[in-house]
């Protein structure tokens, strides 16, 4: 199982390694008021990471990432979502 510090994000696909699909994923980093700093896209990877590694993921390929504006539960978020992968063994 690859640690989670070393799943790779990737914004594209892979095309040199056969790989699986396991889900797509889809994380938001909030502002939680307006002293926080701004969500950035290495929240957002770090988050990715944790929801990849609970599925046994190597890479998280088709990476993509969008803001939200502020709401009642946030002063601003960062949206990630993307396709979980695991590397079919050599």
């Amino acid at each position: 199982m690859t640690p989670v510090d070393k799943i790779q994000i990737l914004e594209g696909d892979v095309a040199e390694r056969p790989y699986k699909s396991l889900g797509d994923i889809s994380v938001t980093v909030n502002k939680v008021s307006i002293f926080n700093a701004d969500p950035t896209r290495e929240m957002v990877n770090q988050r990715m990471r944790a929801e990849a590694a609970k599925l046994g993921a190597d890479a998280v390929i088709h990476a993509r990432y969008g803001t939200t504006g502020i709401s009642a539960l946030s002063w601003g978020s960062l949206d990630g979502k993307g396709r979980a992968i695991a590397y079919d063994p050599q």
